[in-house]
């Protein structure tokens, strides 16, 4: 018999997740697709991008971050740019920390190795050097590191990475949502700060028609905005459940790591710092409510799901927390609406129904 998690019975019982956004109508998008090609378990996204100073370069993209991270070889500063001093990220999946100056520059973003979609302007860090958290689990310190070039998309990550408080978070880094122009000479407010992930590519911005299918939910607001004039936003929420023990919590899609990080509902057997055992079965709902949600479950070792995350890795936050990873990618496409606070979840066709769904808001 198939099994079916107890919350389930959370999702028909309760009402719709978030009223829909905005209509996107009118608007405009840009397609990129991966430099080196779907997404996949063995690596991470990547997208050409171009820095003063330095020839194009494929960056690792990756929504579990905010901000871009550079080596000297790969940026150098020039006239228009401002040091804005010292600072540095963690990586918390890694353990890495990286140090160096923050920059604020212009960001070509490539639509292949020359031809440009579209120009951020962004705090980039310029790395000098690596060092290691405590107990990191994957990590060499490196006191001049050469070929770092990464860029984080994502939101609500300031307070993980260790980065700077007070005025100095407010600083735009995320480059797909703070675009100053447009290779093809459009004005760049014709694109909706914004991104859509897929499992082949990006879409800058958004439009009725790649939206029509997904399901939306409200974001919580920081009251906070950029120094962009972009508003701030709290993590995502989820209900998960494991072996039949169900709770409400926060969820990170994260194209950075193959892997998946939980911290589980009370009651579970599950022990932090160990992986989940062979067995465990975890279904997510996203946020949890039937209407205008998306869910999908699996078991761990069961290699036939696509959904499967490589392992699970079993960590105690103060609160109930999934790091999808990046198998997500295999059944969903995902949204992230700067302007208007929301997330939006896509089903893609390519993963049986038995393992998932979306249910669409309605536009």
């Amino acid at each position: 018999m198939k099994y079916i998690p107890v919350f389930v019975a959370c999702l028909l019982a309760s009402g719709p997740a978030a009223a829909q956004p905005e209509a996107y109508g009118g608007l405009a998008t840009i397609e990129i697709p991966f430099a080196n090609g779907p997404i996949r378990a063995e690596h991470v996204p990547e997208i050409r991008l171009k820095l003063k100073g330095a020839a194009p370069r494929r960056f690792g993209m990756d929504t579990g971050s905010t901000g871009i991270v550079v080596a000297a070889e790969h940026y150098v500063p020039g006239p228009g740019d401002t040091n804005d001093g010292p600072g540095r990220i963690v990586y918390n999946s890694s353990g890495r920390v990286l140090h160096g100056t923050h920059h604020t520059t212009d960001v070509e973003i490539l639509l292949n190795d020359d031809r440009p979609a579209a120009t951020a302007r962004v705090q980039v860090l310029r790395v000098d050097s690596i060092t290691c958290l405590r107990n990191a689990r994957d990590c060499t310190p490196d006191p001049r590191p050469r070929g770092v070039a990464f860029m984080g998309i994502g939101f609500d990550r300031a307070a993980a990475q260790g980065t700077d408080s007070g005025p100095a978070a407010s600083a735009p880094r995320n480059p797909f949502v703070n675009l100053v122009s447009l290779g093809s000479g459009a004005s760049a407010s014709s694109i909706r700060p914004g991104y859509i992930v897929t499992r082949t590519g990006i879409h800058l911005g958004m439009n009725t028609a790649l939206t029509r299918n997904f399901a939306f939910v409200k974001l919580s607001a920081k009251g906070t905005v950029s120094a962009s004039g972009l508003p701030q936003w709290n993590a995502a929420p989820l209900t998960v459940s494991v072996d039949g023990q169900t709770a409400t919590g926060t969820s990170l899609v994260d194209t950075g790591i193959s892997y998946m990080f939980l911290s589980p509902p009370p009651g579970t057997a599950l022990i932090p710092g160990a992986r989940a055992p062979a067995g465990t079965r975890i279904a997510i709902g996203l946020p949890g409510g039937r209407a205008a949600t998306a869910f999908y479950e699996f078991t761990t070792g069961d290699r036939a799901n696509p959904l499967h995350p490589e392992k699970v890795e079993v960590v105690r936050d103060p609160g109930v927390f999934v790091n999808t990873g990046r198998m997500f990618f295999e059944g969903f496409d995902y949204l992230y609406d700067a302007v208007g606070g929301y997330v939006g979840y896509g089903w893609n066709g390519r993963v049986s129904g038995a393992f998932g769904r979306v249910t669409p808001g309605g536009r």
